[in-house]
């Protein structure tokens, strides 16, 4: 059903009341309604209007009638080791009397085009409904792995690691705002904070830091917590909820999660979240409180859970923009056919593999591998968040050719992972 009188644009102060009428009645979650809480969104999104530049937050309007909105993020995003143009997509909702008319297709359909038109090299967004999404062509990044531990499994800090530690202070802010920069810059789908993130952060005030500092008072790493009680009848019982765990390296990362085996006196567990995968080589016994066991003989260390979704908007020119990425040794040819699933046609894009290097030929060009998957699927091979391998032994994509050479060609030492809060 195509509809002639909807227009897109940015929102202004006057909007504001509309906006807050499809806001309050989406994501119901910790909104209780009230003038307080409208005046609370009120000032919030004046602000943003008023400051941000990063973020832009725009309407869908049928006529004069705004019936949805979203925010769209330019991030700068790691892509293979370096910081690269990403568009994220916050907050789309649509007015409770206007849903289920195509609203939010049309929505996606200008995220990707504000997109393209700044240069992102790709989208990402944390699905509402997977499905959803994964039907417009978007795949899966790394997932995040939950562990609730004992406090007292985290390795123990040396003397030199306590050496380093400190309490921070609020005013040490832009310090591990510096250090949380450095980290997404050494660690590929990580993405630097952006404004509302920031502000968020920065007044936050039940959240804790301790921090490493190197002998030159550099801050390499730095972990955010807070206490939460675990018990409603006896105030001793607590956990620390990490919020976050930045690092430069092993070492720094030992050392922080000493400092936190030092609370154990405070918090009997600890919950933390990380995009590592081998995370549990770390600790000496890294099975959870649960103490749930799966057959046959396996005990349970940690939840994982699917967070941002990528796509990429054009593969040759992602491939282009990313010749630095350090591939392995080896010469191929491959084609990788997909199906479009906004502009509903068929696609072909053929990458050639040289001198550990990848480049896009033209999309008629020959090849001697031939990959047909899902358009969600490519930008995960892309973005190395899967191994062809896998997909391959799943079912979940079909090959021709000698296909286990290119697996070994895209393969990449750390699956993109992030933990923005968008």
């Amino acid at each position: 059903m195509e509809h002639t009188n909807r227009t897109i644009r940015p929102l202004t102060q006057q909007d504001l009341e509309a906006y807050l009428d499809i806001y309050l009645n989406a994501y119901p979650a910790y909104k209780t309604l009230d003038e307080a809480c409208r005046e609370h969104y009120r000032e919030k999104h004046r602000l943003e209007l008023r400051e941000d530049r990063q973020v832009q937050t725009v309407g869908l309007f049928e006529g004069d009638v705004l019936i949805a909105t979203m925010k769209l993020i330019l991030f700068s995003m790691n892509c293979f080791g370096r910081m690269q143009t990403a568009c994220g997509l916050m907050a789309l909702e649509v007015h409770p009397l206007h849903k289920k008319q195509g609203a939010a297709l049309e929505m996606i359909r200008y995220f990707e085009d504000y997109a393209r038109r700044h240069g992102a090299l790709l989208t990402l967004l944390l699905p509402f409904q997977i499905s959803f999404y994964r039907r417009m062509g978007y795949g899966f990044a790394g997932k995040l792995y939950e562990y609730h531990l004992p406090t007292a499994v985290l390795p123990k800090p040396d003397g030199e690691a306590r050496r380093h530690l400190r309490l921070l202070q609020p005013e040490d802010f832009d310090r591990v705002l510096a250090c949380h920069s450095r980290f997404a810059a050494q660690n590929h789908g990580m993405v630097e904070k952006f404004e509302e993130e920031v502000r968020a952060a920065r007044t936050d005030v039940q959240v804790r830091r301790i921090g490493y500092c190197a002998e030159d008072g550099t801050l390499r790493g730095y972990v955010a917590y807070r206490f939460e009680s675990a018990s409603d009848t006896n105030y001793t019982r607590n956990r620390l909820s990490v919020e976050e765990l930045v690092y430069d390296d092993g070492v720094v990362l030992r050392a922080l999660l000493g400092a936190l085996k030092l609370q154990e006196d405070l918090a009997q567990t600890v919950l933390l979240r990380t995009g590592e995968e081998d995370f549990h080589h770390l600790l000496e016994d890294p099975q959870d409180v649960s103490g749930n066991y799966i057959d046959y003989g396996f005990l349970q260390t940690n939840v994982s859970a699917i967070g941002t979704m990528f796509k990429i908007l054009d593969p040759a020119a992602f491939v282009t923009a990313t010749a630095y990425r350090a591939l392995p040794q080896g010469t191929l040819t491959a084609a990788f056919c997909y199906r479009d699933e906004l502009a509903h046609r068929d696609c072909r894009t053929v990458l050639r593999f040289d001198g550990g290097r990848w480049s896009a030929l033209p999309e008629e060009a020959p090849a001697e591998v031939t990959v047909t998957c899902r358009q969600g699927d490519l930008a995960s091979l892309l973005m190395a968040s899967c191994g062809l391998e896998g997909m391959v032994r799943l079912g979940a994509v079909a090959v021709t050719g000698p296909w286990q050479q290119l697996a070994q060609l895209l393969h990449y030492g750390q699956k993109p992972w992030l933990n923005s809060d968008y």
